[in-house]
This record gives C-alpha cells, sequence and structure tokens, in this order.
C-alpha cells in the first residue's frame, strides 16, 4: 500500500481537516445528551423555565456549529477523495501506455480496464469515507462510553458489554467478508475478458455460427460471478440486522435495570434519556463503522490490484542515448540474440545475427513459426527482454529513450489497428513533425491514392475503430502510409503486405526500394516475391538464421529456399 499511500501527500492539508471538522462535530454531538437531561431534570422537573430558554439557544448553537462542520467536513474528504482518485487514475493509464509489451500481456486488457474504471472507483469510495468516519465513529462510542460513565459507573458496564459483543461480531464478519470480496474482483477481471474476447471476434462467432455457445459461456460466467457476489453479499447482509438486535436487546435491558435505579433515587429520569441517547448514537456508529470496514476492505482488495499494476518493473533501461538524425538511413544489428516468449518452454530466436547497413533493402523470409515477425518486433524495440546484443546505429537498442528510438525506427504490422476519426488522423495520429508533403509521399508509397480516390471525403473520410466499410488490404495501405509519413530512417514491413493483391504489391514494393530518403528496409514475409528484389534475403528456419544472401545466391546454396520459390512460382 505504501505507493498508493503516496498520493495522499498532494491532498494532506484536506486528509487532515476533514476528520477534525468530524472531531469537533463529535464534541457537540456528546454534549447533546447533558443538555437535554438538564433540561428534563432542571427545566421541566424541577420547573426551571429560563434553564429551558437558555439550553434551547445553546442547542440551536450547536446544530449550527456542528452542520457547517459536518458540511466541510464533506467537502475537504470528497476533494481529498476525488482527487487521489484522479491522480491515481492517470498514473495507471500512463504507466500501461508505456508498459513494455511482454509486462502488458502479463497484466491482461481486462485487468486493466477493471482498474482503471471499477477499482478506482472503490479506492475513491474507500478514503471518502474514511476521512469522514475514521475518527467519528470510534470517538462517538469511546465519548459515548465515558460520558456514560461519568453519569453511572454502573449502568455503562451494560453499554460496554454490548461494544465488546459487537465488536467480536464485526471482526468474525469481515474475516469472511474481505475474501469473498477479493474472490469477486477476480471473477468481474474474468467477465471482462469473456465480454472482450466476443465484442472483438464478432464475426468469427456468427462466421462459425457459435454465438449460443459464445453466449453459454458468458452465462456460466455470469452466474458464478453472481453466486460469489451472492455469497459476497450474504456474509455482510447479517451486519446490521445483528448490530441492531444486539443494540435493541441492550436498550431493553438499559431501559429494565434504568427504571429500578430511578425508582431508588440513584438516577434521574434525565440521566436515564442520556444514558438511552448515548446507546443510540452507539448503534447508529456502530452500523456506520461497519459499513466503513466493508468499504474499506472492498477498497483495500482494489488498491492492493492497482498498486500490482503500478508496481510493475520493466527491465531497466539506461535511455542515456539518442540517435542524431533519426530521419538518415540506420544501421541494424543482430549479435547472438536470442528470445523466449513469457510461460512458453522453449526459445524462439536462438543464436540469431545478422548486420543491414545503411539503405539496404533486406527482406526476411520463412516458414510460418520460424521467428521472422520476432525479429521484427525485437529490432523495433517493442520487447526488450533478451540476450545478446541488438544495435542501431551501433548503439544497443535498450538504452535509446522511446522518443527518439520512435523516431528512427517505424516498425507497420500485419494486422493494422484503425482509430476512430479521419483516414488523415489514422495517418498522422496528430504526430507534430509530419507535413502535408509527408501524407502525401506516404499515400502515394502506399497506393493508398486509388482508396481515397473512391471515398467521396477523401482523406477526412470518418472511420470507426473497427474499420468498418474497408477491405483487409485497405487497412493495410493506411498502416503502411501511417508508419512511411513519420518518415523513419529505419522502416520494418512485417507481412504488411499480405493482404494486398499481386499487382498492387508489385507496385508497393518498386515505390518502397525507390522511396524517399533511401531509407535502411526490411520487409518481413511468407512470399518470396515479396522479397527477392531485395539487396539480400535473411532465411529463418526454426528460430535460426539459415541463410543470408541475394536471392539468386540463396537459389544456388538453400535447397529450401529453391523448393519453397518452385512452389510458389507454380502457385503463381
Amino acid at each position: 500500500m505504501r505507493t498508493i499511500a503516496g498520493y495522499f501527500r498532494r491532498y494532506k492539508v484536506q486528509c487532515f481537516l476533514s476528520p477534525l471538522f468530524k472531531l469537533s462535530e463529535v464534541i457537540f454531538e456528546l454534549t447533546v445528551p447533558m443538555v437535554i437531561a438538564g433540561i428534563i431534570d432542571r427545566g421541566i422537573i424541577g420547573g426551571e423555565p429560563g434553564y429551558i430558554k437558555r439550553s434551547f439557544f445553546i442547542l440551536l448553537l450547536f446544530a449550527v456549529i456542528g452542520f457547517g462542520s459536518a458540511f466541510l467536513a464533506q467537502y475537504f474528504a470528497s476533494y481529498s477523495a476525488a482527487g487521489i482518485a484522479s491522480d491515481i487514475r492517470s498514473d495507471l493509464f500512463r504507466k500501461m501506455l508505456h508498459l513494455s509489451v511482454t509486462n502488458f500481456e502479463k497484466t491482461g486488457s481486462p485487468k486493466i480496464v477493471t482498474g482503471l474504471t471499477s477499482d478506482i472507483n472503490q479506492i475513491q469510495s474507500g478514503i471518502n469515507l474514511t476521512l469522514r468516519l475514521v475518527l467519528r465513529s470510534p470517538m462517538v462510542v469511546i465519548g459515548a462510553i465515558i460520558m456514560s460513565f461519568v453519569i453511572d459507573p454502573k449502568m455503562s458496564l451494560i453499554i460496554i458489554a454490548a461494544v465488546l459483543f459487537l465488536s467480536l461480531f464485526i471482526a468474525f464478519n469481515m474475516s469472511r467478508a474481505i475474501p469473498a470480496y477479493k474472490t469477486t474482483r477476480n471473477g468481474l477481471d474474468d467477465l471482462a475478458g469473456l465480454t472482450g474476447n466476443g465484442l472483438e471476434g464478432t464475426k468469427v462467432i456468427r462466421g462459425f455460427n457459435r454465438s449460443e455457445d459464445d453466449y453459454e459461456s458468458f452465462k456460466d460466467r455470469s452466474l458464478k460471478l453472481r453466486k460469489d457476489q451472492i455469497y459476497a453479499a450474504g456474509i455482510s447482509s447479517f451486519l446490521n440486522p445483528v448490530t441492531f438486535l444486539i443494540i435493541n436487546l441492550a436498550i431493553c435491558f438499559l431501559i429494565h435495570k434504568g427504571a429500578i435505579r430511578i425508582d431508588s433515587g440513584t438516577l434521574t429520569q434525565g440521566e436515564m434519556i442520556a444514558l438511552y441517547n448515548y446507546m443510540s448514537q452507539i448503534l447508529v456508529e456502530l452500523i456506520k463503522l461497519a459499513n466503513l470496514i466493508v468499504t474499506v476492505s472492498r477498497a483495500a482488495s482494489c488498491a492492493d490490484r492497482v498498486e500490482q499494476m503500478l508496481t510493475v518493473i520493466d527491465k531497466a533501461a539506461e535511455e542515456s542515448e539518442t540517435i542524431e538524425d533519426p530521419h538518415d538511413a540506420h544501421t541494424l544489428e543482430f549479435k547472438n540474440v536470442t528470445f523466449r516468449f513469457e510461460g512458453n518452454s522453449e526459445d524462439t530466436l536462438e543464436n540469431v545475427s545478422f548486420k543491414v547497413e545503411k539503405g539496404q533493402t533486406v527482406g526476411i523470409i520463412g516458414m510460418t513459426g520460424s521467428g521472422k515477425s520476432t525479429v521484427a518486433l525485437l529490432a523495433s524495440g517493442i520487447y526488450p527482454d533478451y540476450e545478446g546484443e541488438i544495435l542501431i546505429d551501433g548503439k544497443k537498442i535498450e538504452n535509446i529513450g522511446r522518443r527518439s528510438l520512435t523516431e528512427a525506427v517505424g516498425i507497420c504490422l500485419q494486422r493494422a489497428k484503425i482509430f476512430t476519426g479521419t483516414i488523415k488522423y489514422n495517418i498522422t495520429l496528430d504526430r507534430e513533425n509530419i507535413s502535408e508533403e509527408d501524407v502525401e509521399d506516404a499515400v502515394k508509397a502506399s497506393c493508398l491514392g486509388d482508396v481515397l480516390s473512391s471515398k467521396k471525403d477523401g482523406a477526412f473520410t470518418y472511420l470507426t475503430s473497427n474499420g468498418a466499410g474497408l477491405s483487409g488490404g485497405q487497412k493495410q495501405r493506411i498502416g503502411i502510409a501511417r508508419t512511411l509519413a513519420g518518415k523513419p530512417g529505419l522502416i520494418i514491413l512485417d507481412d504488411s503486405t499480405s493482404a494486398l493483391d499481386g499487382a498492387t504489391e508489385n507496385r508497393f514494393i518498386r515505390n518502397i526500394l525507390t522511396y524517399k530518403g533511401d531509407p535502411t528496409t526490411v520487409i518481413v514475409s511468407q512470399k518470396i516475391r515479396s522479397v527477392m528484389r531485395a539487396d539480400k534475403i535473411l532465411l529463418m528456419e526454426d528460430g535460426r538464421v539459415s541463410h543470408f544472401a541475394p536471392h539468386k545466391e540463396l537459389l544456388e546454396k538453400s535447397e529450401n529456399y529453391r523448393r519453397l520459390y518452385e512452389l510458389q512460382k507454380e502457385g503463381a
């Protein structure tokens, strides 16, 4: 909880003032029963009307001051809770945006979404309620016991016994409720994950007529979550009724004993009413305290989950180096690079070594699962955890600052992500260093002009986040244009032309080979026709480099490459 506790420093004044004003309200509330006892004993029974009038104005003053104290306490509590929750949410979102892909995948989108929404809302409620009641409820209970002891020590023993019994019951109830609430939070994560999969895969689910199966799976998870929530709520539901029962039984016993002591003359009627009021105050505050414990238990569970995400540690990066001119061509070198995905039992890449010179175009080809895309992802710095060295212009990639690296290296993945906005926005992503000329050059090189000319609004055609109305090839051309618009000195195309038809792909390859600025280009593909015009081709087999040579040389040296070429040639 240390990380979450650090957010209180900015609001320490408000966090101090809120309980302080609540404490002043408690003092007035504890004084009121004694004033009422005086009104009954001296004013009514004793026949002193002047005392009643004076006491009335005192109570009126207490009411006004108490209202002001309660208002200020609530204001400062709400201000602090909302501010702390906002700061945590902002930092968590920033943390997730800058998290390495490995840790992002390990954390999972459902947990992140739940953390940013439901968990932080629970934390806010817990902070708000804690600041308002952390001093008030205990002080009212303790103060009421002390005041009852001042009135009649023997009668106060009834109140003390009721409080002790209730405290034991509340502690037992909370010991069962807290683990139950943690279970419901995990169930909510599972349901959020299943919901996301269902929404993202709607077309596939309908295409294979699995809608009912997906619904049944969702229903089963939802029913399990409901069962866990009912169990957790059931435990807490005993709290208020049992508390009321114990306190009311204690009040009945208090009144019975009080009547006997009034008859004996050891207790006045006013003092008896004061004792009853103190017992009622204890009832109300213990119920509040129990609800506070429930809310704080939920908030603590949520805070623990959020803190785990905030304290995820990425591989340390010095980020002490920058690339002087990111838009110039760069060298790329792998030295004995070995890499394994999180959770895998075998290495995806093993001792991969090669070097791409400035301005060269290199193709990477191989069978499915040979490690082609992994090389592309490592070369772009997306996965920082590997063995060996990856160098750009002789500098270790993990030591290059993120901003400098993303300006120098542009990667286009096979599945281009479309964001809600215009086509132009999807190309620029509001990057300030991209000019209109850069966009035009990128559109021309990626063959996206055909798409824009077919749209009524051209580059200002509005798209939804799922890219409705666009084919796979059109989405890929937008993704390619997005990469080229930043003018990176090293361009990595990870099977980015897989959905393009042969003619369009041929035009694009010709454009990229003669692209302005002569950048270093790495083309990952399963099709030899996409890489055969490259300066060199890296042939990957089972995570290792089999050959690194031009197309003609590979035809002579590699039987596997030659067989793949003949098969693709026959297919064409």
